[in-house]
């Protein structure tokens, strides 16, 4: 999952980036993969969902920092939908789920549309079936998003079948195979190329990472893409709020409904009562020293 040769062309169609099917069919969500092999994330970036390594094990990365602060921004402000932070798992399970959680935590927090992915490789790691350990990992790092639907995994179809043979169940992949599809199951994306000229018709990167790791979500909306890797996203403006300006706007519209029409909207006992006996509310209150001024001026 790396990629250094610095080229910036992408595919569009007018100005936006466009995905496998061509114009006129369902979008693929595309997006780029990403780690400290390539510069940090700017906001050249062109797609609404990326994907930034935390770490190898318990190797940190060293642009985690940088990209995670620029991915939670892209978050808040409504310019990405859902954002992926994955590890490159290794055997020492335990020193690795701390690894990530230390870094997240370290940088912010865990936010709410970010998934967490196990990139699964058998470079450099213990030959044969490795679902034992791979699978403690999921689960400390489920815990640690709340779901399981928050977790997903990478892999290419040997590994796949071979290193991770026993899975969770429902998990979601990212299915690594360069220059075919390996439609692996619970597959929600494909990692086309890695930059080098496989698929030549899409992307082979993007800015500002030059040629990188590209994905496609094929026949996904980056919002239905968020939902498969149990990533909920609300629609309309309130979709660019952090979760603490959300609270207090709810907290705003509770005190002018309060204001308008008193405490559990039954009105204020100090602006007196109607002829049913029902306490005022300002506009009544309003309604009835308009209703007195005028007859003071017919009179």
């Amino acid at each position: 999952m790396t990629g250094t040769i610095p080229v910036n062309r992408i595919c569009t169609i007018g100005d936006k980036p466009c995905g496998k099917r061509g114009l006129g069919a369902v979008p693929d969500t595309l997006f780029a993969d990403v780690s400290e092999y390539q510069v940090p994330v700017d906001d050249s970036y062109p797609y609404r969902v990326l994907s930034i390594r935390v770490s190898d094990g318990t190797y940190r990365d060293h642009n985690f920092a940088r990209n995670y602060a620029w991915m939670r921004g892209a978050l808040d402000s409504g310019r990405m939908t859902f954002g992926i932070v994955y590890t490159y798992v290794r055997p020492n399970w335990l020193a690795n789920a701390n690894t990530v959680r230390a870094m997240i935590d370290a940088a912010g927090g865990l936010h709410r549309r970010v998934a967490l992915m196990l990139d699964v490789e058998s470079g450099g790691n213990p030959p044969g079936d490795g679902s034992a350990w791979i699978n403690q990992l999921y689960w400390n790092l489920a815990d640690y998003a709340g779901s399981p639907r928050r977790i997903i995994g990478y892999a290419n179809a040997y590994d796949f079948w071979n290193m991770w043979r026993v899975r969770p169940p429902g998990l979601r992949v990212i299915a690594a195979g360069y220059g075919s599809n390996p439609h692996l199951p619970g597959q929600v994306a494909h990692q086309y190329t890695d930059g080098s000229g496989y698929s030549p018709n899409l992307p082979q990167g993007c800015p500002p990472f030059g040629r990188c790791d590209m994905n496609s979500a094929d026949g996904l909306t980056p919002r239905q893409f968020a939902a498969a890797c149990g990533i909920t996203v609300n629609g309309g403006p309130l979709m660019a709020l952090t979760d603490e300006e959300q609270a207090e706007l709810l907290t705003k519209v509770r005190e002018i409904w309060d204001q308008l029409r008193g405490p559990n909207g039954a009105g204020w006992p100090q602006l007196g009562q109607n002829s049913q006996g029902q306490n005022l509310t300002p506009v009544d209150a309003i309604a009835a020293i308009k209703d007195d001024m005028e007859g003071m001026l017919a009179g």
